[in-house]
């Protein structure tokens, strides 16, 4: 991992704002090293809603040792927060810029995002107790300021599996279901919703 600057998480049993570290770009080894330390509490979590009947996190299958050998092509990068020593989230966008399907937007540019996702021991449908929070909203934030940088202006892109439509729906504008995509709905973000997010992040 290379570049570095601080970032910061909400420790959820301290009820604590805790600083932690995004790294701007996650090498391969990392990500399957995270496949490694994700994988046992992800499967841990999924028995578990299934014995109990609870519900099963959509994502539950996602393998980042087998993406990363994306990371060998220019187009994509991996960001990465880590806080006590392990990585509480992975983001994955593509570097080549695609167009905005918004008709206000006269097909800008924008960063689209393949892959987010926070650390299974992070989600309330893996574990009992939590530890962080606020892990997608510095991966977002870490996605604008890199598509601003890029000369997207902050925009972004993204298809959102339906369990994470509400907390997209958010921050940016729903623009239906894609039908060439898996029957999942995309969601793009202006450069108008981008500034409206990190001023709200600021805060």
């Amino acid at each position: 991992m290379s570049v570095s600057r601080p970032t910061r998480l909400l420790h959820r049993e301290k009820n604590l704002v805790v600083e932690a570290t995004l790294f701007e770009e996650v090498a391969r080894d990392t990500l399957i090293q995270v496949h490694i330390d994700w994988q046992p509490v992800r499967l841990e979590g999924v028995k578990r809603a299934i014995t109990k009947g609870g519900k099963v996190p959509e994502h539950w299958h996602w393998d980042w040792s087998q993406k990363a050998d994306r990371l060998r092509l220019l187009a994509y990068r991996c960001f990465g927060i880590e806080c006590e020593g392990q990585m509480q989230g992975l983001m994955m966008v593509s570097t080549i810029g695609r167009r905005s399907r918004m008709a206000n937007q006269a097909s800008k540019p924008v960063l689209y995002i393949e892959y987010i996702e926070s650390a299974p021991w992070n989600l309330a449908d893996i574990v009992q107790r939590p530890r962080f929070s606020g892990v997608g909203i510095a991966l977002l934030e870490a996605a604008i300021q890199f598509s601003d940088g890029e000369g997207f202006g902050g925009r972004l892109g993204l298809h959102s599996l339906p369990q994470s439509e509400p907390f997209y729906r958010r921050f940016m504008s729903d623009l239906g279901i894609d039908k060439n995509k898996e029957g999942l709905r995309y969601f793009e973000m202006t450069a108008e919703q981008a500034r409206a997010f990190l001023e709200g992040r600021g805060k």
